[in-house]
């Protein structure tokens, strides 16, 4: 943004070129408007204005003119001498996402339910999801990426599946249409970084089982710039280099798809829109072929993200709650936005989130935590048990008890569960009657259904 004016890089006539946008105020004609302005009840219409501007736009200091260049001159043509410049547009680096054609498309035709039908129609030419309601979800996601800025919390699709299973070609259709998408997996780490924070970028990473090792450190430091960089104000933190006590703070929020065979890490999954691909032949195999409509779509959204105002906010008694509300917010908002029904998209993700649940009880983790609570419930033990030992949670689990058990059973609570315990002369127990243990047992129980 430049002196209130938001600058957006586009194609005009297949060379790129900056699009600025301005809000102007303007005041209604007629003969009482001295009089309004006067006492102050004038009331001033807003018009939002697409300027295109040439890129790589330089002024010369001492005589004002201007000089396209890509990189700063040092001499004016116009006054004859060596002198400095001020940059007014910045040159365009066509190599970061995909530029958007610019056409300027009335508000008024702006149709967005039947553009959402016809992406959804040509998405399904082009993939083959497991599930109708996928194609929905995957073109909707695509649609908020244009009103990023808006946006508290967003999910991140996964694509899995084996080669040739389509789940690269997923992340390839959303750079063809989505808002300022980069495909990351020629990025080093610090671009990726400086992407998010300076240029709003959203990320693909394809080959996550590689690019997301966390048994390197290069793994880990992608693993931590994205756990949580779901969620509006998330920030990666690294030190100053420059300085011995400084640090600086990255924002490192944004949409951002992934695509790999199985291993994905856990934290990961919990923030995803889990699809998982099956290989199969889709009816148009070169996406080449359908250039021309993807393009349009893109000029479409890029309208839409200007001149058609913010998604509605779902409220506070939404019935979506906890992290199924911020992974579909933007989603179901979208939907809501453009004219798209909402129900079964809603009922689509209780659904996912039952199965979850019903998931947790095929763990080790949920076996525990039953245990724990028949026996806290136990007749054979005192009221109000203060604390459960291990070995009786093995025994109600059914396991054969041994010293292994034991550290299981120990590393779950303190690594998985965030469960305080304490060793005895008797062996190690799990203590009922800590304030911090009575607050989270509570809340898996109910979080679980147990």
């Amino acid at each position: 943004m430049i002196n209130g004016k938001i600058l957006e890089p586009v194609l005009n006539n297949n060379h790129p070129k900056w699009l600025e946008i301005s809000e102007v105020s303007l005041a209604p004609i007629g003969k009482d408007t001295i009089r309004k302005t006067i006492k102050g009840e004038l009331e001033f219409e807003t018009e939002i204005r697409f300027e295109v501007k040439e890129a790589g736009q330089w002024k010369c200091r001492k005589c004002g003119a201007i000089v396209i260049s890509e990189k700063e001159p040092d001499f004016c043509k116009e006054c004859n001498r060596t002198t400095n410049f001020t940059c007014i547009y910045k040159t365009i680096n066509t190599d970061l996402w995909k530029l958007p054609k610019w056409q300027n498309i009335p508000v008024e035709e702006l149709d967005m339910l039947n553009t959402y039908y016809d992406m959804v129609d040509l998405v399904k030419k082009l993939l083959i999801f497991p599930y109708e309601i996928q194609y929905e979800i995957f073109v909707l996601w695509i649609i908020s990426t244009w009103k990023t800025g808006h946006w508290d919390s967003v999910g991140f699709p996964i694509f899995r599946g084996f080669i040739d299973s389509g789940k690269t070609r997923a992340l390839d259709i959303i750079r063809e249409l989505g808002y300022r998408v980069v495909q990351a997996v020629n990025l080093t780490f610090p671009a990726m970084v400086r992407l998010t924070h300076f240029h709003q970028a959203n990320l693909l990473v394809d080959e996550v089982d590689a690019n997301f090792n966390p048994h390197t450190e290069l793994g880990m430091q992608f693993l931590k710039f994205t756990k949580t960089s779901y969620r509006r104000g998330s920030k990666y933190t690294v030190a100053d280099v420059d300085t011995p006590d400084g640090v600086r703070s990255y924002n490192n929020f944004g949409f951002k798809a992934f695509s790999g065979e199985k291993r994905f890490d856990n934290a990961i999954l919990s923030r995803s829109l889990d699809f998982q691909m099956e290989k199969d032949y889709p009816e148009i195999q070169k996406i080449e072929t359908v250039q021309k409509e993807l393009d349009y779509f893109q000029t479409i959204l890029l309208n839409y993200r200007y001149k058609i105002g913010d998604p509605p906010e779902l409220g506070e008694d939404f019935v979506l709650k906890g992290r199924v509300r911020e992974i579909y917010e933007s989603i179901i908002a979208t939907a809501k936005h453009i004219g798209v029904k909402t129900d079964h998209l809603i009922a689509y993700a209780q659904e996912l989130e039952k199965e979850k649940q019903e998931d947790f009880k095929n763990t080790i983790e949920w076996d525990i935590l039953k245990a724990v609570k028949e026996l806290e419930n136990s007749e054979t033990l005192l009221d109000a048990p203060e604390e459960v030992g291990f070995k009786d949670i093995v025994d109600r689990i059914g396991w054969e008890w041994n010293g292994k058990t034991s550290q299981k059973i120990g590393y779950i609570f303190k690594k998985t569960l965030i469960l305080k315990t304490k060793r005895k002369n008797t062996g190690t127990v799990l203590l009922l009657n800590d304030p911090k243990n009575t607050r989270k047992l509570k809340y898996l129980y109910r979080r679980y259904n147990i």
